[in-house]
């Protein structure tokens, strides 16, 4: 079969399914919309990726790839865009199997062909399982009157948002290739209960039965071959170890096994490879909140319940097609048999699911709570601290899972020493970080301790924590390896850090790279990698808000921030930020106010609010940290921050039409500025200064200011804000008819930011230029 092509295998099914039939619509392809659409919907919902993570491996925003999706007006697919929706998923394993694959293609109405029999043999298409599911044996008449061999407890309540993982599992399964599946996920992920499911549905498929064993009691992994004995009812066999005398009875046996919480003795993969070595009738379905790596393995991931985006407003009744929704409300009901979900509580229900990450066992936990607190309470209280509420568990449930803390816990437990410090370092974390991040912070805490080695780099400790389900890798990532972990176990982290007295100085440690973040992405933001720079501000926004809040906090305070490793943040800044100010000496560690701080941190990021059009983020942020208290004879370091956010925030206030509190805002950060002799500061403030009296239709004044600034930047080799002053010149001049300075102008202005690779910058001034040409005639 290896050199054979799929086509082949499959040829009489693709001829009879797929045909063209005119699909070829100009540059796209006209899908069988709804379909296709709702079909890779709910590949990507039941593998735990989302559209907007699919749109970002196609390299499309995600409006484009939702009206090409829907086939919105005259949004298509292109060929090459069908091929990588199949492929990403195929890499994704969110399709298995090639009749999957061919399914879609089918559905989206191409044929095979539109992949090579090169393409088709190499990853990730040849890794699609070529062969289909068994029969049922169920379904022979001769089998029927067989009685049922299991060990299964009955369920007293329904599965629920696990649909496409129960059909995904049974064909895994049901092929006859697939001998180890396992459930890997976070504790509290339902993973047990998908098993039970599982195995219930496959009850009679195989001849000798289908049997749970629970490894949770174990403590020696010696211990497993007796464990499956018992509940197989084997007996040792003279002069036989437990494991031989498992592999004698068991060796011409068709059976499945259910391995439950396997990662309490991960030690014995081995037993569990030489029993599918020497009983070829046997599978093994094993839950574990890590997989156990051992050849022909297949890891089957149990994502969290789905949750609705909750920048979309929806109704209940679309509410109620989630996965985590339905079941806090089946759960509720069960407390409180009234409970509905209706549109007055569907907004705070969806947060509530939200803030639990869609973890079903947090979820089973909050609806306890309903019976006395009402949905808006609880969502309160969830808010404040997730952790002291979710403690209601059911009596029949394990020990580990009364409470959510105990079930992290379980896991956290598992974990060395080395390894549980840095799970709660990253804790500190908010909405994912990356890999670069990680080894900062590795080595600012190595130059801060002298001496301080690590046994493991970075990538091996992240790579561990992921292999303990207790972090998430971010798909889609191309650029950034980038990583995140579910708020219930953050909660969890900052916890631990809190009682390990590294809180704060970490907290301060993240304030401080953020804020180097933000000053590269600045000037990042001025040249040919503006696209790059945005989406790693997106992606980080979460963490730049949360040391925004973090630094005003301790500027309230009058404290200084920590830093692991001054040194080299205050000469990166330098570096970025190209301001006389930030060169200013300092010790490792002297620390940096947190006044100084927020100021910078806020005035850095205010052009990405700008592009993004966040502008009410932008001046509430730049507002809160102008009103930290501020002493005229501070150090000048916190002048200068201080002038700097004068000066951004009269930009804001001149591109929200307030333009005499931007005059007022730009004439004080001037004021500063020419205390303090930057240049580059007042040429700035001066620009932002013009850009007022500009929108005031005072052009001579705009010139006059523009001019003033272009004396100042002479002491510098600043070429972006040269150009900046260059261009409102230029504009100026046009609209007081001296059209020939306008053009030269103009021009001088477009060949510096092409020098510098501002691409969106040349585009404004030949927009600018084209528009002012219609003055001449």
């Amino acid at each position: 079969m290896a050199t054979q092509s799929p086509l082949n295998v499959y040829s009489t099914f693709s001829r009879t399914c797929y045909s063209l039939e005119g699909a070829n619509v100009r540059s796209g392809i006209r899908t069988n919309i709804g379909t296709f659409s709702d079909s890779v919907q709910e590949h990507l919902r039941t593998s735990g990726y989302s559209q907007k993570q699919l749109a970002d491996a196609l390299s499309l925003h995600p409006k484009v790839l939702s009206r090409k999706l829907n086939g919105s007006g005259n949004a298509r697919l292109t060929y090459l865009e069908i091929q990588r929706v199949i492929m990403t998923l195929a890499n994704w394993h969110a399709i298995t199997t090639l009749e999957e694959a061919l399914h879609l293609l089918e559905l989206a109405e191409v044929e095979p062909t539109i992949f090579s029999d090169n393409e088709w043999r190499t990853p990730p298409l040849n890794t699609l399982a070529t062969k289909r599911a068994q029969p049922n044996p169920l379904s022979d008449p001769g089998l029927s009157t067989r009685p049922l061999q299991h060990n299964l407890r009955a369920q007293t309540t329904r599965l629920i948002g696990r649909e496409w993982a129960v059909e995904r599992l049974r064909q895994l399964l049901g092929c006859e290739e697939v001998r180890l599946v396992t459930l890997v996920g976070t504790g509290g992920s339902g993973k047990t209960r998908l098993a039970i499911y599982i195995a219930n549905e496959l009850v009679g498929t195989f001849a000798q039965g289908v049997w749970f064993v629970a490894l949770a009691g174990l403590s020696n992994p010696a211990q497993v071959p007796m464990s499956i004995m018992q509940i197989l009812n084997i007996q040792s066999m003279p002069g036989l170890s437990p494991l031989q005398s498992l592999i004698t009875c068991l060796k011409n046996r068709q059976l499945l096994l259910v391995l439950d919480n396997f990662e309490q003795v991960i030690e014995a993969t081995p037993v569990l490879d030489e029993l599918l070595a020497e009983v070829p009738g046997l599978k093994v379905l094993v839950t574990s909140r890590m997989g156990l790596h051992l050849y022909g393995e297949r890891e089957f991931r149990v994502p969290t319940l789905d949750v609705p985006d909750l920048h979309v407003t929806l109704e209940s009744t679309e509410l109620s097609h989630y996965g985590a929704i339905q079941l806090f409300v089946e759960r509720s009901q069960a407390v409180l048999p009234h409970f509905a979900l209706t549109n007055e509580n569907a907004a705070t229900i969806a947060q509530i699911c939200a803030r639990l990450d869609g973890l079903p066992l947090a979820l089973e936990l909050a609806a306890a709570w309903v019976r006395v607190l009402p949905p808006t309470l609880l969502l309160e209280r969830i808010s404040q601290a997730r952790l002291p509420v979710l403690t209601k568990g059911a009596r029949n449930l394990p020990g580990r899972q009364q409470t959510l803390r105990d079930t992290i816990t379980w896991s956290y437990d598992l974990l060395s020493s080395a390894e549980q410090t840095w799970f709660n370092r990253l804790g500190i974390f908010t909405g994912g970080w990356s890999l670069e991040a990680t080894e900062a912070m590795m080595q600012g805490i190595a130059a801060d301790q002298e001496g301080t080695t690590f046994s493991k780099s970075p990538l091996d400790m992240l790579e561990q924590l992921l292999n303990n389900s207790l972090i998430l890798q971010l798909p889609g990532a191309d650029r950034q390896a980038r990583f995140t972990m579910l708020e219930t176990l953050r909660e969890y982290a900052q916890e631990r850090l809190i009682a390990q007295g590294e809180y704060e100085r970490l907290r301060d440690w993240h304030a401080c790279y953020y804020l180097r973040e933000a000053e590269a992405a600045e000037i990042g933001m001025r040249g040919p990698q503006q696209l790059v720079w945005l989406a790693r501000l997106k992606m980080d926004r979460d963490n730049f808000r949360a040391a925004m809040e973090w630094s005003l906090q301790r500027a309230r305070d009058g404290v200084k921030i920590s830093t692991f490793s001054g040194q080299e943040m205050f000469e990166r800044s330098k570096e970025v930020a190209g301001s006389r100010i930030l060169s200013s000496e300092r010790e490792p560690g002297d620390g940096l106010l947190a006044a100084e701080l927020c100021l910078r941190l806020a005035s850095a990021f205010r052009p990405y609010w700008e592009w993004q059009g966040y502008l009410t983020e932008a001046r509430n942020w730049l507002g809160a940290a102008l009103a930290v208290p501020f002493d005229s004879g501070a150090e000048e370091t916190v002048r200068a921050a201080r002038a700097k956010a004068l000066s951004e925030t009269s930009r804001l206030a001149c591109l929200e039409n307030d333009q005499p509190r931007a005059v007022e805002l730009a004439e004080k950060s001037i004021a500063l500025w020419k205390q303090l002799d930057d240049p580059n500061g007042i040429a700035t403030a001066l620009l932002h200064r013009a850009w007022a009296a500009y929108a005031m239709s005072e052009y001579e004044a705009a010139k006059c200011l523009c001019w003033e600034g272009m004396q100042h930047i002479s002491r510098t080799d600043d070429t972006w804000l040269r150009a900046q002053l260059l261009f409102y010149l230029g504009a100026a001049a046009g609209f007081t008819g001296d059209y020939e300075q306008m053009r030269s102008f103009y021009t001088q202005s477009r060949e510096l930011f092409e020098q510098v690779g501002d691409k969106s910058a040349v585009a404004d001034v030949l927009k600018d230029q084209g528009a002012m040409s219609l003055l001449e005639s």
